[in-house]
């Protein structure tokens, strides 16, 4: 009779543990896909610079580039225009610059709160972006405040 139960209750318990693991599964699918690792989006997309920018005003302006402070932070710096504004995109790695999506401004807010969506982007027309933007990483629009 105890042995009876003991297997009963051995059997109830892998078929709560296998239960588990498939509801696990299905939810990790379908309720909470893969999302891009945050470090990787950030230092990937939003600080890579894919060639050197000039460093003094003369190299600058000698490549159509804005010799102008950028941000917050407090020297001028060089900004060049990128020659694939405007292309559609699905990460960074296919611009010159960022890929940048457009996003409504309800989902640029709940975007902040770390919410990601699935989007493609359009190529920005600069190479430094700065302010609260939606990029592309993979195909996933994640909201980065950059300074």
């Amino acid at each position: 009779m105890v042995k009876k139960i003991l297997k009963i209750a051995l059997i109830s318990v892998v078929s709560i543990f296998v239960l588990l693991i498939i509801a696990w599964r299905i939810d990790r699918a379908y309720f909470h896909p893969y999302f891009p690792d945050r470090n990787n989006q950030i230092r990937n997309d939003v600080t890579t610079y894919k060639f050197i920018v000039p460093q003094n005003q003369e190299s600058c302006e000698a490549k159509s580039g804005v010799w102008k402070k950028i941000g917050l932070g407090p020297k001028e710096e060089c900004n060049l225009p990128t020659t694939d504004s405007g292309k559609i995109c699905d990460g960074s790695h296919q611009c010159e610059g960022v890929c940048l999506a457009e996003l409504s401004k309800d989902d640029m807010q709940k975007g902040m709160r770390g919410k990601l969506f699935r989007s493609n982007g359009k190529c920005s027309s600069w190479i430094k972006n700065v302010g609260c933007r939606a990029y592309v990483y993979k195909g996933w629009a994640g909201v980065v405040c950059v300074d």
